[in-house]
């Protein structure tokens, strides 16, 4: 399975990771701030324990927070 095209080397091993990408081949990362940009210290999540929670969703481990009706 084929990345993106990573900026620093051209190769399509640009993947994505929990804070951002990072290539595999030359080591070049690229680091998204958290909730979209605006800063902030998000909520604690209770599966990993950082505090990524933002609008339900963790941005480390992907873990959803919804209320079941």
């Amino acid at each position: 399975m084929a990345g993106k095209i990573c900026p620093n080397c051209s190769k399509f091993t640009f993947f994505e990771t929990s804070t951002g990408r990072k290539c595999t081949a030359c080591g070049y990362t690229m680091i998204v701030p958290v909730n979209d940009g605006k800063g902030g210290k998000g909520q604690k999540c209770s599966n990993c324990g950082q505090y990524t929670v933002f609008n339900g969703k963790c941005r480390a481990c992907g873990a959803i927070y919804k209320i079941e009706k």
